[in-house]
C-alpha cells in the first residue's frame, strides 16, 4: 500500500515537469512561448508565472510583429488583428489605455501599449 502511494506520487510529481513551448502566428509573424504542464511555473518562494500570462505576454509580442509588419505594409487583415489584441480582455497585464484609441496612436504607442514584460514582485 505505501508502495503504491509512493510510486502515485512520484508519478504526479514526474508528469507535472513537462513543459512546452507552443506558437502564436498570424501571416509573417511568429511567437515562442511556453506552456507549463502544471499551470504555472515556481520562480521563487510564493511567486509564479501561469500559463495564461505567459500567452497574454506572447500576443503582446505578436502585436508587436504585426504592427511592424502593418508599418512596412499596410493590410487590413493585419489592422483586424493587431486591433483584436488590443481590444482583449487581459487578466494579467493592467489595459489601461482607452478603447477609442485611433489606429495610428496604437501603432505609435506600441512599444509601451503592447510592453510583453512579465514583472513579477
Amino acid at each position: 500500500m505505501n508502495r503504491t502511494i509512493f510510486f502515485a506520487i512520484l508519478f504526479l510529481f514526474i508528469s507535472c515537469r513537462k513543459d512546452e513551448t507552443k506558437i502564436l502566428s498570424f501571416k509573417d509573424c511568429k511567437v515562442e512561448y511556453p506552456s507549463y504542464e502544471c499551470g504555472e511555473k515556481k520562480l521563487y518562494e510564493g511567486h509564479s508565472v501561469s500559463n495564461e500570462w505567459e500567452l497574454e505576454s506572447a500576443k503582446r509580442q505578436l502585436a508587436l510583429c504585426l504592427c511592424e509588419k502593418y508599418l512596412e505594409k499596410p493590410d487590413s487583415e493585419i489592422k483586424a488583428e493587431i486591433l483584436e489584441i488590443y481590444n482583449a480582455k487581459e487578466k494579467y497585464f493592467g489595459n489601461d489605455n482607452p478603447k477609442n484609441m485611433e489606429f495610428d496612436t496604437i501603432l505609435k504607442k506600441r512599444a509601451e501599449i503592447f510592453d510583453p514584460t512579465i514583472y513579477v514582485d
